[in-house]
């Protein structure tokens, strides 16, 4: 999240950097990827060739998503505080 001025010292709580942020919303993006594959198939889509998906393929897409969280969890500090940047303060 982006720094901004909340008014006072600041308000704790859990904020991220704009590259935490971003990395969130591209781990959500996979994550609804692995969903829609995960799901049952259409009786037309089962007598359709089955996509080849191979387990190690699978395996390192799910530690490639365990590695963003961590990223994302190691810019997590609490308490953390909101405060404004010097460029807004002038």
């Amino acid at each position: 999240m982006k720094d901004c001025s909340v008014g006072g010292d600041g308000v704790p709580g859990y904020y991220l950097p704009d590259q935490a942020q971003y990395r969130l919303q591209k781990l959500c993006e996979h994550m609804r990827f692995l969903a829609r594959m995960a799901q049952p198939r259409t009786r037309a889509e089962e007598q359709a060739p089955q996509p080849a998906i191979r387990m190690d393929e699978l395996a390192v897409c799910l530690e490639l998503l365990a590695d963003q969280v961590h990223l994302v969890l190691d810019e997590v500090s609490w308490p953390a505080t909101l405060h404004a940047r010097v460029s807004d303060q002038v």
